[in-house]
């Protein structure tokens, strides 16, 4: 084919585009509307999977995991061994360690908690990162002891200190202690990590050797250029296995590409929503195929009177070939636009579910993605047209138009909507399971009166709680201070944590329970029910017996055949002591998606490791009116403290299940999308299938067919095409939806109740899109209709 020819064709195309605005705008705006769903999701999988991470040569960097027992690796390993591989290791040029924290900041005598990265000196040299003011940590900074410095994130330096260059040098409090700014980092830098957290600042993590001061770190490497990924792991795992402590479990290093590591755990949904978008466009592109068989059949005598006067089958096909085209370009750029304006929101949407990844950008990979969906689309879907349309004979358009019809488009279109109906079908099962689950997860009752307490979050910093005694001292005062608030009911504290314990008195047994140290209103607040024993008490210091009380899951399970009370076990965070179990309480759910578990609840007086903890405050009214009240308070009992997060148990409730509601709501979105896509597929085919039969129906009239007779010719045709479709989605969805049984809870994937509802839905779409061009035969005049008999 000649560049004149195509340059004919195009503006051929262009001119019968012309002629006819309104049809080219409706292909175009239904092919915009799949390829703009499909363009904004790829900009979301481009971003977090495709795009490489933002450092020099990213491909060798490499996390460091171990795994226990062949299970599922470890993202926390000992800072130990990362100095062994510091030091030894000859497949790694470096090797960095990271750790998240929080500090207060003391500034105009007021505190602010800030999110904190604890690094390594390495850590910015493996990045490849300089910072644009200052230095990096120096060697003698990341020892233990070492001078104070802090680097300061770009965001940090602009908010708080309007982007002055002299911050440098300048000393900030944290946590009671005095640190010199060494550094800003340039803007946008962030550690990539699996969930989304913005650090405002970096201390250095002082690692030391030996186990004296033992860490648990997030550990990354920067591969050699000679040496393979395999090779690493063999090298890095025979250094852990000289250093590790031996014992009844086996362990082994697992090494995997960094990016793989961040991004695995969203890697699942984002490709089902892909997936999901993807039916979106295909019933987009149908419907588009759908209108084309529609147009050519109002072209069928053009077609014809080319063929006769000697224009070939090819230039014809290419000639169709070249609108559908421009229209799916046409398409493709509303669509892109659709996605420009859509990207942002739906990745703010989904920030709960992503990695902290740079901002995502419609760059060179999406707008070639875009054009080349538009292509292939424009060509897959007008071929058949275009072939329909070259094929049509003079004598046959002859004898169609001594009829009246309009030429037929026959079973193709009938395979176009059975096919679209298909597809609406299977994604909608799919939201439908999504929808059904998230509905059970925000029925189950957590047993608490979770509108009426006031969570707020507290962690004490600085040399002045250094021991437990001060901590106890600092929430006893709080709280008193806090059940003076006009409105609060109770106020306790919890930490909340996980435990577990080998050899355990019952029969030996390994158990794992959950963990938390509360003040004895906590259960009061809560409405956790009181079964038997007593609550903890004042006289239940760090001097005292160490006592517990334990849920009823914990009692029925260990404790079957006897009485729990009295009984003694290993201690939850003492060496060598033990806890005597004082009283049970009835179970409550520590997380909406999971069965009630056993749980060892202690005494925050007799408490020796330091936590963040949480303050529970009932109230009578509206918790978020003690807002105020309560910072005002904690300030007044000391400025150097910091709370966050204050928020009803209802807010952490729904905060905890946001990732879940946001899947559905996608998928759901996507779902009504094709459905209402695949609503109007259905209505064009009977609407079109109206016009070709006029003739025929206007036979069945003058013979004395009755209105409902001709309802039901046109209703019961597109039924059972809907239904022809409906089985093959109940049949496709039955196999895909084990892609989204992770994210199910208390429903299957084969729950008969949501496909029963789904397939009862979709008749009855069916028949409404059905109705109107039913309606419309019902009106044939039979002496119009017989004409040209």
């Amino acid at each position: 084919m000649s560049f004149d020819s195509l340059r004919r064709d195009l503006r051929y195309s262009l001119r019968v585009i012309r002629r006819n605005p309104g049809f080219a705008a409706a292909v175009a705006a239904t092919f915009g509307l799949g390829v703009g769903a499909t363009t904004a999701i790829f900009t979301v999988v481009s971003g977090v999977l495709l795009r490489p991470l933002p450092f020099p040569q990213p491909d060798r960097l490499v996390s460091i995991q171990v795994s226990y027992d062949n299970s599922p690796p470890n993202v926390f390993i000992g800072s130990i061994e990362t100095m062994e591989w510091q030091k030894h290791s000859r497949t790694l040029s470096a090797v960095a360690a990271y750790f998240d924290c929080s500090v207060n900041l003391l500034d105009a005598g007021e505190a602010e908690r800030l999110e904190c990265g604890s690094v390594t000196a390495s850590l910015l040299p493996l990045l490849g990162v300089q910072p644009i003011l200052g230095r990096n940590f120096l060697p003698e900074e990341d020892r233990p002891g070492g001078p104070p410095a802090v680097i300061l994130s770009h965001g940090l330096w602009q908010r708080r200190y309007g982007g002055d260059r002299a911050i440098i040098g300048r000393p900030l409090v944290l946590d009671g202690k005095s640190y010199a700014v060494v550094g800003v980092l340039p803007e946008g830098f962030q550690i990539p990590v699996e969930y989304r957290i913005r650090q405002d600042l970096w201390l250095p993590l002082q690692l030391q050797e030996g186990r004296a001061n033992f860490k648990m770190v997030w550990a990354v490497g920067r591969l050699r250029p000679d040496f393979s990924l395999e090779a690493a792991r063999a090298e890095l795992d025979s250094l852990y296995q000289t250093t590790r402590r031996r014992g009844a479990h086996s362990a082994g290093v697992v090494l995997t590409r960094w990016q793989d590591e961040i991004t695995g755990r969203v890697k699942t949904t984002l490709l089902i929503f892909m997936a999901a978008v993807g039916f979106v466009l295909l019933i987009a592109c149908v419907n588009v195929a759908n209108l084309l068989l529609s147009k050519a059949t109002g072209r069928t005598r053009e077609m014809a009177v080319r063929r006769a006067l000697g224009a070939a089958t090819g230039g014809i096909v290419r000639q169709l070939l070249a609108e559908s085209i421009l229209m799916a370009v046409g398409g493709a750029l509303a669509g892109l636009a659709l996605a420009f304006w859509s990207k942002d929101l739906l990745v703010a949407f989904l920030a709960r579910s992503l990695p902290t990844v740079p901002p995502i950008p419609l760059d060179f990979r999406v707008l070639a993605f875009n054009l080349a969906l538009a292509l292939v689309c424009g060509i897959a879907f007008g071929l058949a047209p275009a072939v329909r349309s070259a094929r049509v004979s003079l004598d046959e358009c002859l004898r169609e138009s001594a009829r009246g019809a309009g030429g037929g488009r026959g079973r193709l279109g009938d395979v176009l909507v059975i096919g679209e109906v298909a597809l609406a079908t299977a994604l909608m099962i799919g939201a439908a399971l999504l929808f059904v689950s998230f509905l059970r997860v925000r029925g189950m009752n957590q047993g608490v009166p979770a509108d009426r307490i006031l969570t707020v979050s507290l962690e004490l910093k600085g040399p002045r709680y250094a021991g437990p005694q001060a901590q106890a001292e600092y929430f006893h005062g709080a709280l008193d201070r806090l059940r003076g608030i006009p409105g609060v009911e109770g106020a306790a504290v919890s930490t909340h944590g996980f435990w577990m314990v080998s050899g355990w008195p019952v029969e030996g047994k390994q158990v794992t329970a959950e963990w938390n140290a509360i003040h004895p209103d906590y259960f009061r607040i809560m409405g956790i029910p009181f079964l038997r024993g007593r609550n903890f008490a004042e006289t239940d210091s760090r001097n005292a017996p160490y006592v517990a009380i334990v849920s009823q899951s914990l009692a029925r399970r260990y404790y079957p055949n006897q009485d729990c009370l009295g009984a003694r076990f290993p201690s939850a965070d003492r060496k060598n002591a033990e806890m005597v179990i004082v009283g049970v309480v009835g179970d409550t759910r520590s997380e909406l998606e999971r069965e009630p578990g056993p749980t060892v609840y202690t005494s925050y007086l007799q408490q020796e490791s330091s936590f963040s903890r949480t303050l529970l405050l009932g109230a009578s009214g509206d918790p978020k009116r003690l807002v105020r009240p309560v910072r005002s308070r904690l300030a007044d009992l000391d400025r150097t403290q910091a709370p966050v997060r204050f928020q009803t148990l209802e807010e952490s409730m729904a905060a905890a299940v946001a990732p879940r509601r946001v899947n559905m709501l996608l998928l759901v979105s996507f779902a009504l999308l094709a459905t209402l896509l695949g609503a109007a597929g259905i209505y064009g085919v009977m609407a079109h299938a109206v016009g070709r039969r006029t003739h025929e129906i206007g036979v069945r009239i003058a013979l004395g067919a009755d209105r409902a007779d001709i309802r039901a010719l046109v209703v019961g045709r597109g039924l059972l095409l809907v239904a022809a479709g409906e089985a093959a989605g109940i049949l496709g969805a039955l196999g895909l939806n084990r892609a989204i049984a992770r994210m199910l809870f208390g429903v299957r994937t084969t729950d008969p109740a949501t496909y029963a509802a789904v397939a009862a839905l979709w008749l009855v779409l069916g028949a409404a899109a059905c109705y109107l061009p039913a309606r419309r035969a019902m009106r044939v005049d039979p002496t119009v209709a017989l004409r040209y008999e």
